[in-house]
Order: C-alpha cells, then sequence, then structure tokens
C-alpha cells in the first residue's frame, strides 16, 4: 500500500496468484464517462495514469500500471450519518453497504454479516409472523452502527486522500503496524 499526494496504489494478492491493483484518485465522478478516458484502451490510459497522477511515484509503481491488464472505475460514495434512522417500512429492510454505504474502512463484510446475523436472530427471536417488529428491532440496532461506520469511512477517506501521507502512517501506526521508507 502506497499513499500520498492525494493519490494510492494497493496492491492485493488474489487466490490464483494473480494481483489486483487499485489505483486511488480523486477526479470528478464523471471523469471516468464519455470521451475523457477509454479505459477499454489499455495503453492510452497506461499512459494517462504514468503521465498525469503517478509521473512523480517511484519505478515499483510505475511498474504495477505498465503491467496492468484489466481497468475498471469504481466510485466511491456515502450515505451521510443523518441519513440513517429512516422509518421503518413493512415487509423491507438493508443490510451491510446498502444500509451503510460508506467509503472503505477495513469492516465492510464483517458488518454485513453482522446486520445479516443481527437481522436473522431477531426474526428467530420474534418469529416470521411478526417479520415487520423484527425488522424494527433490527434497525434499531443497525442504525447506530451505520452512523458510526459512515463517519469512519468518511475519515479513512480524508486520511486515504490527503496531501500528506503522514496521517496515514501515524494511522497504520496506532494499529501497530510498522512503516518502511517514507
Amino acid at each position: 500500500m502506497a499513499i500520498g499526494s492525494k493519490r494510492l496504489a494497493i496492491t492485493q494478492r488474489q487466490g490464483n496468484g494473480s494481483y489486483r491493483v487499485y489505483f486511488g484518485l480523486e477526479v470528478p465522478e464523471e471523469f471516468c464517462r464519455g470521451s475523457n478516458v477509454n479505459l477499454e484502451d489499455l495503453e492510452a490510459t497506461r499512459q494517462l495514469l504514468l503521465s498525469d497522477f503517478y509521473a512523480d511515484w517511484g519505478d515499483e509503481y510505475k511498474d504495477l500500471i505498465q503491467h496492468s491488464t484489466d481497468f475498471r472505475a469504481w466510485s466511491l460514495y456515502s450515505l451521510s450519518e443523518k441519513d440513517m434512522g429512516w422509518p421503518s417500512v413493512s415487509g423491507l429492510t438493508l443490510v451491510g453497504d446498502a444500509a451503510h454505504l460508506a467509503p472503505p474502512n477495513g469492516d465492510g463484510v464483517n458488518l454485513a454479516m453482522l446486520d445479516a446475523l443481527e437481522l436473522a436472530a431477531k426474526i428467530a427471536e420474534h418469529g416470521i409472523e411478526n417479520i415487520d417488529r423484527a425488522v424494527q428491532e433490527y434497525e434499531a440496532g443497525m442504525f447506530p452502527r451505520g452512523a458510526e461506520t459512515i463517519i469512519e469511512g468518511d475519515a479513512m477517506a480524508k486520511i486515504m486522500f490527503n496531501e500528506d501521507a503522514q496521517p496515514f502512517i501515524e494511522l497504520m501506526t496506532s494499529f501497530g503496524a510498522g512503516h518502511g521508507a517514507e
């Protein structure tokens, strides 16, 4: 993981031995739409990243771009913490990212599983004949957790897309992680 100057590169090894690389950029939402960028044109996308965004990064990061074989846009959206607490709707609820959409903070799938577990427990407690009560009780616990997730995700995005990498280094150090050369 490398972060700085409002850009990031995160490499993740996949189960089949390949690597997925995330290049994070702060650009307008429409940047990868229309005539601005054609992500299917691999060479043009590589050159755009290498010249406009990662030109001053080390060769190992430029090599990741040069050897990438597929590019996709993945916009980060977020609910506001104030969005949490909607009126319950009979026969309907949300779990996971749909319920508390936020920039990644490392807890996404864990929270989705917790939401599902808590909803299932409420349904088991109240029975399917009282599904609306089960949903309302689940949502009463999910809303504060969702608001906290949104706050944490927004804070992580501010750190990850900061001009200076130091806040991220401090965050990782607070978790007990070491760091290499800065």
